[in-house]
């Protein structure tokens, strides 16, 4: 199968993920228009870190096929839309670099995702527990946490979400493995945990302190 591509730094898309894109550049206009017209996907695919410019070299190998779901003409051909991610690919080979890039490729299926109903009870236990954490520390209002039912649903929608480097959720996104992927996400969610608690006792630290005010500070008579 051959599908346009759109490297972009930065954003790693997952299956299930709605992500809203601006495009102006004028080959990505061609693009867009294109798949809308004829209803068809794109694969958004990361460029490498630190990368100067898109080759076949910097631009990595897996991606997620992504699906229009809504479009906002704008002036001058610009768009903002709403695309939704479908399916995991590798590229088998690049058949064209201009006017945009596209590519031959295969896709991917998650091995193993029925068998690992006790890590999505870890992964979902740990997940509201950040939210819980973050809600505290933010004042904001505790609401319900609303997670996917699927192991696999799990993994996507968490490695998105992830506050991590766009190389460490590639790396997620590679992963054939439902169960690795769970096994990483407990990793980082446990180590988000962490880095929550040390920010609650410092400002528990700090509001001790503007509590004492200035008791054994001398006063000017």
């Amino acid at each position: 199968m051959e599908i346009p591509l759109f490297p972009l730094p930065n954003l790693v898309l997952f299956p299930r993920i709605v992500v809203p894109l601006h495009i102006f550049e004028e080959r990505y206009k061609l693009m867009i228009n294109g798949c809308v017209d004829g209803g068809e996907v794109f694969g958004l695919v990361l460029i490498h870190s630190g990368a100067d410019e898109e080759t076949e070299e910097t631009i990595h190998q897996v991606g997620v096929t992504a699906r229009i779901v809504e479009v906002e003409r704008l002036e001058e051909g610009r768009m903002n839309i709403l695309c939704e991610g479908e399916k995991r690919f590798r590229i088998h080979r690049f058949t064209q670099q201009t006017p945009f890039w596209k590519g031959a490729i295969e896709f991917l299926e998650d091995q193993d995702h029925h068998s690992a109903e006790s890590l999505y009870k870890q992964v979902a236990e740990l997940y509201r527990s950040v939210a819980q954490l973050s809600g505290k520390l933010s004042g904001s209002q505790e609401s319900e946490v609303i997670l996917p039912e699927d192991a696999i649903d799990l993994s996507y929608m968490v490695s998105y979400v992830l506050d991590i480097e766009s190389e460490d959720k590639q790396k997620l996104l590679e992963m054939d493995s439902t169960s690795e992927r769970l096994r990483l996400i407990v990793a980082h969610l446990s180590d988000t945990i962490r880095k929550l608690e040390e920010q609650q006792v410092r400002r528990r630290a700090m509001e001790k302190v503007r509590g004492n005010g200035d008791l054994g500070m001398p006063h000017d008579k």
